[in-house]
């Protein structure tokens, strides 16, 4: 890939981020996920993970950062996310690019 083809393709992801944002479109789409998480156990089941994780910290309770916590859940959260909750999102994100993307880009 060449210079300008890098630099084009960065132009349009900042130009696509931009309009996802503005539009209201990632808001709407993190409230959502939350929503469908919530709805699968998942907060419920990554909370546990973390009062886990604090017990056996035992006296070293004190030690343990919120860098630390987020390190140590942040690898299971992902893979606990249902399938079909990423492949809806995904699609949502896909639509939503396919939209805004020129027609000659398409």
């Amino acid at each position: 890939m060449s210079s300008s083809t890098a630099n084009e393709n960065t132009g349009i992801r900042e130009e696509v981020l931009r309009r996802f944002i503005e539009s209201g479109e990632r808001e709407r789409l993190q409230e959502i996920l939350r929503s469908k998480l919530n709805e699968s156990g998942w907060q419920d089941r990554v909370k546990d993970k973390c009062q886990k994780i604090i017990h056996e910290s035992g006296p070293d309770v004190d030690k343990l950062t919120v860098n630390d916590m987020v390190e140590q859940v942040t690898p299971l959260a992902r893979t606990m996310v249902p399938e079909d909750v990423k492949a809806e999102i995904l699609e949502d994100v896909r639509a939503f690019v396919y939209r805004v993307l020129p027609e000659a880009d398409n």
